[in-house]
């Protein structure tokens, strides 16, 4: 199916001979099980901008495997091996790129076979084989796709040797860890807390073992990763260049000067030390909810739904995994392989789908864990009939922690926006308060569900509707309210009142190209510290029909005033 994908994007290759076959058969070979939903458009001129041109000409440029370099050299390597079997054609990048996205299923089964069972392993490969997101990132020239392969291998290694310590499994747990950092050297991230893993949650008669093979496995990594990081630090003098190097991207799409060089350490630092509740709501999101709800979209063209189910199958495997040793490894893994994606996913185009692809198999395995445990649970009942035995006191304490945690987690998410715009205010800048999914905090009864509408919006649908956001000091300022008539001809006028007392009046205007933008000032002495409520009153609700087209998701008798996008609070000038 890869082949496939690659044959259509990129056309099929006439030399050498071995590739012209595959090539040519790779469609006939994938008709039978591919949906017809999966299609990709020709490129004309192929690898013509971002990094995938650039690995060709690095792998094209590589004189040793340890070279000093911006990008680590396993990924490098492994597309100089498939320039010398495609006959240095550029090609071999997508090819290299649909390897490595093929080497991730077996590694998906070894995963999945360590936390659950084998047949849990094929489902795992099966769905990891015919998602369509994975094929279509599978074929570009990505190294993605290859350390999503290195961190299930890590991955299936630190389980087996968990489970088991010996001394194969720690030099194949070594082995893998070792390559993950030199296809992406933040696999540190999740490379040390599952070594440290590997003797704190062991047995105490086991511990010293456990020790032991841990401590094999890190020589083994660290044998292989240290050249790479010795020959930076001489040539560069900095042992971490091949991820320090890229701040300078990072700080460029967030507007910060790039003159000078600046460590992940010293980057990260600045911003948290600049603004902890924002830092701190990124994090979060970046490795809770951002990886998570971007997946599971890539099994709409077989049958509908089966994406929903297995995301709801994967949350709550992911909220049982802590009570098996495996699946709190596997855990280790899962958030410390995401830290490094968390803090810089909504910078520029950091958030990228394929930035959290090697965490895909994960969450795949982790819904085949909550169906292995609903099926036990069951047979256990039905093997029963009817009788009830209480569970014992351990499994109701790690029970109560888990929904401890998640219903923090969850509040964490309603509430933090709301500590976001006051930091932002706090510290004098302009913050926007939007529609949107995390905007429950602001908005008060009487809006519509956000909605798409080029922009997301909220509709009033009440004669007063609130929006509160925080002040956390009392003192005049300006507010940008963004928003639009129903309809223009019928409405003229909305008023404004800021703590129930009247701001003033805003005379609408229509334009079909651009929303309605109006700026307002906040006088003091209406201004509270804390939370202030802005009431929107319109002077008149019409019919969703008469808004047209629109607001056809709304019911056309329903009566409703203005859709709103945001409320900007401005700084105070210098």
């Amino acid at each position: 199916m890869r082949l496939d994908a690659v044959v259509h994007r990129y056309g099929t290759v006439d030399h050498p001979r071995w590739a012209r076959v595959l090539t040519h058969a790779a469609p006939r070979w994938a008709a039978p099980v591919k949906p017809a939903a999966h299609e990709w458009e020709r490129i004309a001129t192929p690898y013509v901008g971002g990094d995938p041109i650039n690995y060709l000409r690095f792998a094209r440029e590589m004189r040793t495997f340890y070279q000093a370099h911006v990008r680590e050299p396993v990924f490098l390597a492994w597309t100089r091996a498939f320039l010398w079997l495609l006959d240095d054609q550029d090609i071999a990048i997508s090819v290299a790129s649909a390897a490595g996205s093929t080497l991730a299923i077996f590694g998906a089964y070894l995963l999945a076979s360590a936390v659950v069972s084998p047949i849990a392993g094929l489902v795992v490969a099966a769905l990891m084989a015919g998602e369509y997101d994975l094929i279509t990132w599978g074929m570009d020239g990505w190294r993605d796709d290859t350390f999503m392969a290195a961190v299930v291998l890590a991955a299936a290694g630190f389980v087996r040797l968990h489970r088991r310590p010996s001394l194969g499994r720690a030099l194949f747990a070594g082995a893998a860890a070792g390559a993950a950092c030199l296809t992406r050297i933040t696999a540190l991230s999740f490379v040390v807390p599952a070594l440290i893993l590997l003797v704190l949650d062991a047995p105490g008669g086991e511990r010293r073992d456990r020790a032991r093979r841990a401590a094999l496995a890190a020589i083994v990594c660290a044998a292989l990763l240290g050249p790479f990081l010795v020959s930076c630090a001489m040539a560069t003098g900095d042992p971490f260049f091949a991820i320090n190097y890229h701040t300078v991207y990072y700080r460029f799409g967030e507007g910060l000067p790039i003159e000078q060089p600046m460590s992940v350490a010293q980057y990260l630092s600045r911003k948290i030390a600049g603004h902890p509740v924002r830092v701190l709501d990124t994090a979060l999101m970046g490795l809770i909810v951002q990886p998570f709800v971007t997946k599971f979209h890539g099994y709409e063209g077989y049958a509908p739904h089966i994406g929903t189910a297995l995301a709801w199958c994967s949350a709550a495997g992911l909220l049982l995994l802590p009570f098996v040793s495996a699946g709190r490894m596997l855990l280790v893994v899962l958030v410390g392989s995401l830290l490094p994606y968390a803090f810089t996913w909504n910078v520029s185009s950091g958030g990228e789908w394929r930035f959290t692809m090697h965490a895909y198999p994960l969450y795949l395995v982790g819904a085949l864990f909550a169906l292995d445990r609903a099926c036990r649970l069951a047979l256990s009942l039905w093997r029963s009939r009817g009788s009830w035995h209480a569970p014992p006191r351990s499994f109701t304490i790690r029970t109560a922690a888990v929904l401890a945690c998640a219903t923090l987690g969850w509040a964490a998410y309603i509430a933090l926006p709301w500590f976001v715009v006051r930091e932002a205010v706090a510290l004098r800048e302009d913050v926007s308060i939007e529609a949107g999914p995390r905007d429950r905090v602001f908005f008060g009864a009487g809006w519509s569900v956000p909605h798409r509408d080029g922009v997301l919006v909220r509709v009033s649908r009440r004669e007063q509707t609130t929006l509160r956001f925080p002040l956390p000091a009392r003192r005049t300022y300006d507010i940008v309210v963004r928003l639009d008539p129903i309809a223009p001809e019928l409405q003229r006028r909305v008023t404004l009142l800021l703590n129930r007392q009247l701001l003033g009046s805003l005379h609408l205007r229509s334009d079909p190209v651009r929303m309605g933008s109006y700026r307002v000032r906040l006088p003091e002495e209406q201004v509270r510290i804390g939370s202030n409520e802005l009431t929107i009153v319109p002077d008149v609700l019409v019919s969703a029909a008469s808004g047209g087209p629109r607001f056809d998701w709304l019911d056309p008798a329903e009566r409703i005033g203005i859709r709103l996008w945001y409320v900007r609070v401005l700084a105070p000038p210098p």
